[in-house]
């Protein structure tokens, strides 16, 4: 492969120069060989932090792994990167046979750059001007800008030419004037873009966005930005091939393995030299039938003879390839030193009917996953941030400030912990924090779910993958949180065999749905947790230590409720105010005498378990009809030995059965006065049946 990218380097340098698309390049180890400016700039990387880094690192969402696995194309397709969508095809480099590397490269931009024209337009027309001037000479590129009144202001050479008219010709008149079927007056009077349309003019096809311009919530104008599909890629082929013929043939099946496009190029003589995939599943012939045949032989209808003999170049022509399958070519004469050595066909677009259904469909499906994503966001969201984790001793204090340095990277990350520290809190602080906030945070408790139903919840599973699986399959939660965190919690409990499926998804980076042949790249943020000591477990054998080394890249140790006692006040202060407004009850503080009882219990169960206990506490407060929490509405927190009465300042011990039978008696007293005496409501605030109340009324002569 070093050898192979060192062959096309120079051919491949005005793609990776043009500010227009952008280029990638990876050998065969999955480590990038080379890279264009432009993609370079969309990363916010310099060329030594790229090349020679493993692709996944660089590009996660860039799909090329299926590429080198299966030596295929990957037909055109839209990646993001930082906010920009591009449609792009992905190709494998073959030497002698075997997949050498891969490479991506863009077709066309989105709107994003016109958008950003118009966004200097608002700010300052005259700059805007400067700007347009300058940006608009692009070859491939055509632009037209009209104001509110339809009369054109800005329009590029390249527009110019496919319109056939000079700039005179189109500045200051109506827009209908130069460009009759134009439907950017429909933006002026909507108002509302019109992104993605397939567009026709002069028998120059093109793929447009138009725009409105707006300025103080008004529309002042529209502007038009279109790819045209003109011939500057067969241009540029040509001229390669006119340079060398040895270096460019290595890579030149790859260059024109487009699923879109058509290629076919003969030599001086007719002979046909080169023909493309497409072309022949589109004649439906073998590569060995057709390569040193004679053109006629194949196409008895090519006009490549023609361009042979007059070496002029035609574009755009409707051509037959099939019978009832018509495709828009051009042709060019390949020359050498003046001399015409052979001619190349290449179409446009297979079938724009066909372009026009399929960016129909590409609408759809994007009007699709936006609710999809949005629905995703709605399910799978993080509420807690680093402000909502309370307390000020000093080893939860370094915790957090750990767990702030880590939101800031895109490490694994395992969160150890007794039960109840509140691991997962800390998992969605920290995803809340980080670059990922706006995707989803999805939780997985490995301990919850059988081996055979975890692996699908992951990883998905494929129509008919087994028995009631859902028709079309179903995405994994490795999908789901595409862009955003997936926290794995009780990662000690997941199975054996689980695990090592789990340890080559982090490796590869990538998903294979059950039931599913087609590995699926994910860019996902692992988060782990466990209560369970992971070092004795692989000591044991019961988990595997290449995860547990994989997983521990970075670890986050919160420390148990009892080793920071000085955080209890403004943790109970807090889940009272929380837990109150849920209940909508109305209760403001805490006794002293409560609180000393709560200070002498040792919280087995960490803040999870003082959540639960104040919630309680919370709900018998409310019934005795006070806004403060009292040692009484605590009972189970009473030991075998002593309970607390309130007094002044001291605490009188009393045996465990008389305190449980006054707390049980001052609590039936506050209930029939809540219920003004009347027994069967003073049942229904206590929760128990009439006739047990009846029972305990005689039990303590309240009768």
């Amino acid at each position: 492969m070093q050898q192979l990218y060192f062959d096309y380097s120079d051919i491949c340098d005005s793609m990776k120069q043009n500010p227009n698309a952008f280029f990638m390049a990876v050998d065969n180890n999955r480590n990038i060989k080379s890279i264009s400016q432009t993609l370079l700039d969309l990363l916010g990387l310099q060329k030594e932090e790229a090349v020679g880094k493993y692709f996944m690192d660089i590009v996660p969402d860039g799909k090329l792994l299926e590429v080198l696995k299966t030596g295929h194309i990957d037909e055109a397709d839209t990646l993001s990167i930082n906010g920009h969508d591009t449609v792009v095809t992905r190709i494998p480099i073959k030497k002698n046979q075997q997949v050498a590397g891969a490479f991506i490269y863009s077709l066309f931009f989105d709107i994003s750059r016109a958008e950003s024209l118009i966004k200097e337009y608002q700010k300052n027309k005259p700059k805007f001007n400067r700007i347009l001037d300058q940006v608009i000479g692009s070859p491939n590129m055509g632009y037209i800008v009209i104001d509110k009144e339809m009369r054109v202001t800005h329009v590029n050479q390249t527009y110019l030419d496919i319109l056939a008219k000079g700039l005179e010709e189109a500045i200051g008149k109506p827009i209908r004037e130069v460009s009759p079927y134009s439907k950017l007056p429909r933006v002026i009077e909507t108002g509302l873009p019109d992104k993605v349309d397939v567009w026709s003019v002069n028998g120059n096809n093109m793929i447009v966005n138009r725009l409105p311009i707006m300025q103080n919530d008004e529309v002042i104008g529209a502007i038009g930005h279109t790819l045209v599909l003109d011939i500057s890629v067969p241009k540029f082929l040509v001229n390669k091939l006119q340079e060398t013929n040895l270096e460019f043939n290595v890579i030149f099946q790859g260059l024109i393995e487009s699923p879109y496009a058509a290629y076919t190029i003969v030599d001086k003589e007719g002979y046909i030299t080169v023909m493309n995939n497409t072309y022949l599943d589109i004649i439906k012939k073998r590569r060995s039938e057709v390569i040193g045949k004679h053109i006629l032989e194949i196409m008895p209808h090519s006009k490549l003879l023609e361009t042979l003999s007059s070496g002029r170049m035609e574009t755009a022509d409707v051509w037959p390839i099939v019978e009832g399958r018509d495709i828009i070519v051009n042709r060019l004469p390949i020359k050498e030193d003046g001399d015409i050595i052979g001619a190349i066909e290449h179409s446009l677009v297979l079938d724009i009917s066909g372009a026009k259904i399929l960016l129909k469909k590409l609408q759809e499906t994007e009007r699709e996953l936006n609710l999809y994503k949005d629905e995703v966001r709605a399910m799978y969201n993080a509420k807690w941030t680093f402000d909502n984790l309370k307390g000020n001793s000093h080893e939860f204090v370094t915790v957090k400030a750990m767990a702030k340095q880590f939101s800031q990277t895109s490490s694994t990350l395992l969160i150890t912990g007794e039960s109840g520290t509140g691991k997962e809190l800390f998992a969605q602080a920290i995803h809340n924090a980080s670059s990922r906030k706006l995707g989803p945070f999805i939780r997985i408790n490995c301990a919850a779910l059988p081996e055979n139903l975890l692996e699908s919840e992951l990883f998905g599973y494929e129509e008919g993958a087994f028995t009631g699986a859902k028709k079309g399959g179903k995405p994994g939660k490795f999908e789901l949180a595409k862009g955003g965190t997936i926290f794995l919690d009780e990662i000690g409990d997941m199975p054996l065999t689980m695990q090592t499926k789990l340890l080559s998804v982090l490796q590869e980076r990538v998903v294979e749905r059950v039931g599913g042949t087609t590995p699926l790249p994910i860019n996902v943020r692992v988060i782990a947790a466990t209560n369970r000591k992971l070092e004795e477990m692989v000591a044991s054998h019961e988990f595997r230590e290449d995860l547990y080394y994989r997983l521990n890249v970075v670890q986050l140790r919160i420390p148990p409720l009892r080793r920071r006692m000085e955080d209890l006040p403004a943790l109970v202060e807090v889940l009272i105010v929380r837990i109150s407004e849920k209940l909508e009850i109305n209760i403001e503080k805490i006794s002293d005498q409560a609180m000393e009882l709560l200070k002498k219990y040792h919280w087995p169960g960490n803040v999870r378990e003082l959540e639960n206990l104040v919630e309680r506490a919370i709900n018998l407060a409310h019934m005795r009809d006070t806004n403060c929490i009292d040692w009484a509405d605590f009972p189970s927190l009473m030991d075998n030995n002593t309970s607390y009465m309130p007094g002044d300042d001291d605490f009188a011990p009393l045996n465990l059965t008389e305190t449980v039978e006054d707390l049980e008696k001052h609590m039936i007293v506050q209930a029939l006065e809540k219920a003004g005496q009347n027994k069967t409501k003073a049942a229904q605030y206590l929760g128990i049946h009439s006739s047990a109340l009846y029972r305990k009324l005689n039990k303590y002569g309240l009768g």
